[in-house]
């Protein structure tokens, strides 16, 4: 494969640390950060950055039959300051129980990080593997042999959204406003206008509305109209009109001739 030189090199350099036949446990010096964080090696004017994330297992086929379950994780490493040859075999993932579990760095595949020298300013990227044999690991630490420099675990569970606790910053509906920031058609609704702009139809009372059922009559005509001085058929001389609202003028009848 492309990477067995480069690879080798590495498993020279760390030939120290396996030596020990173990990972040792966090120090107190050790820089801890979650998954996915950057934790910063500094040896002299050297300075280096690795990423650990992912952990997780693996659906990958690589060149290796596991003894237990394949897990893998995402690395990289970023010469911050001069040129810096990423040590993989120094990666080892770990369980609460303290199982820990070395990473494969002798199985060279495609997917995996280039174990080649950076110059300052370049990364590489890539994924780690590791034969896990016992409790699934929750963490990765990075450890030269003498003692362990860095240490990713696990984020804690991010909180359920969207409960309705006390501390919920979620607005309700009710919350985004009163009844004064009601829409202003709400207040233009025909429900809402004044008495004095409703059609004049529907202002006016029983006794202003006109006795007339049918045509209009001209002003101040009862009837037909009856031809100038005439006050209808005339009655006899000796008529002597009844009823109620007759005359009471006594009228004067002669005698007959003798």
């Amino acid at each position: 494969m492309k990477f067995t030189s480069a690879l080798a090199t590495a498993t020279t350099a760390a030939a120290a640390a396996l030596a020990l036949g173990g990972a040792p446990l966090a120090s107190a010096d050790s820089e801890v950060q979650w998954l996915g964080q950057p934790g910063e090696l500094v040896n002299g004017g050297v300075v280096q950055h690795w990423t650990v994330s992912h952990l997780k297992p693996s659906p990958d086929t690589i060149p290796y039959t596991p003894a237990g379950t394949l897990w893998e994780a995402t690395a990289s490493d970023e010469a911050v300051s001069g040129d810096v040859t990423p040590i993989i075999s120094n990666l080892n993932a770990r369980a609460k129980n303290g199982d820990t579990y070395r990473v494969l760095f002798g199985v060279a595949t495609e997917q995996g990080v280039n174990p080649a020298t950076l110059p300052q300013g370049q990364k590489t990227s890539g994924k780690i593997y590791f034969d896990v044999t016992g409790e699934a690991p929750d963490s990765v630490f990075y450890s030269s042999g003498a003692e362990e420099e860095l240490l990713w675990v696990q984020p804690p569970p991010a909180p359920p959204s969207g409960t309705g606790g006390s501390g919920s910053t979620t607005a309700s509906p009710s919350s985004t406003g009163g009844a004064s920031e009601a829409p202003a058609a709400a207040a233009e609704s025909p429900q809402a206008a004044p008495a004095s702009e409703a059609p004049a139809a529907v202002q006016a009372t029983p006794s202003q509305v006109p006795a007339s059922s049918g045509a209009p009559l001209p002003e101040g005509s009862s009837g037909t109209p009856l031809s100038e001085g005439s006050s209808g058929t005339p009655l006899p001389q000796d008529a002597v009109p009844h009823g109620p609202g007759a005359p009471t003028t006594t009228v004067a009848v002669p005698a007959p001739p003798a």
